[in-house]
């Protein structure tokens, strides 16, 4: 048996790494590969300071779709075609571009 260092499925998850911020002013997201498992850290505000708390969970596959399980599923799809991120119920993210050095 010979493995592949990468399937469609990793394929497909590879393209959502990134930092991600919400169209409606809700939680950025940060989504990375560590090892095998891909993981969203989301930033919460807390606290009478509002300081940042960031929350990691391993991003999930079941039958083809990608959820992550804060307490409660949070259904999450990509359409490749806009580079819009979606978190179902949370809205549409689009991604961070990052910031050409100034100097």
């Amino acid at each position: 048996m010979v493995l592949q260092s990468c399937d469609v499925a990793d394929n497909r998850r590879d393209l959502l790494c990134g930092n991600w911020e919400s169209v409606e002013g809700k939680l950025d997201v940060l989504i990375y590969k560590e090892g095998e498992a891909y993981k969203v850290t989301v930033f919460k505000r807390s606290g009478l300071r509002r300081k940042l708390k960031p929350e990691t969970y391993l991003l999930q596959e079941e039958n083809g779709n990608l959820f992550m399980n804060t307490g409660f599923r949070i259904d999450v799809s990509y359409n490749e075609a806009t580079d819009i991120l979606t978190f179902s119920p949370n809205g549409d993210y689009i991604r961070v571009k990052p910031q050409p050095n100034i100097r």
